[in-house]
């Protein structure tokens, strides 16, 4: 009688001990991936932040972020106070500001389209503003049908391939 209560016992501590340590990976794994996502989360806020109080945007509706080459740019979407659609393209370092019409080049999606057409991918990873000589360019990451990662530099306005870089 007193080994079944000791056994009772002994599988009772084994299924507390596991569930703490179940418990305390959980709460770590989840630490550790906010502190993951915190930079970029916190540039966001700032970036938005900028664009608001710069390019006197009102409504906000998308944010990138693009860091190919030596600069990394932050491009807040959204409306100023008039109701006109404008990206807000933030240079991370130094804080340059600089305004692009929406309307006067081709969307996210229209780039998107173009490299679907083109370049025929497995899967597109992102799609980002950033300018090179002070002119707006989109930036696709994506992955081709090899699984190799490339990048495709299109013109903002006529969305003509400027740079491709292949099979990385």
């Amino acid at each position: 009688m007193q080994r079944q209560r000791r056994m009772k016992k002994s599988n009772r501590r084994i299924w507390i001990i596991t569930a703490i340590v179940v418990v305390v990976i959980l709460f770590s794994g989840f630490i550790v991936f906010h502190q993951a996502e915190s930079p970029i989360a916190n540039a966001k806020t700032e970036a938005i932040e900028i664009a608001q109080n710069s390019a006197k945007m009102g409504k906000v509706t998308g944010f990138y972020s693009e860091n190919l080459g030596k600069q990394t740019y932050y491009t807040v979407a959204g409306n100023d106070n008039r109701g006109k659609a404008i990206y807000a393209v933030i240079a991370k370092k130094g804080g340059k500001v600089t305004v692009v019409d929406q309307k006067a080049g081709m969307s996210a999606n229209q780039i998107k389209t173009l490299i679907q057409q083109r370049q025929h991918p497995k899967k597109i990873n992102s799609v980002a503003i950033t300018l090179i000589q002070s002119k707006p360019y989109w930036i696709v990451s994506y992955m081709n049908k090899q699984n190799k990662l490339c990048f495709a530099t299109l013109n903002y306005k006529t969305g003509t391939i400027k740079q491709l870089i292949q099979n990385i």
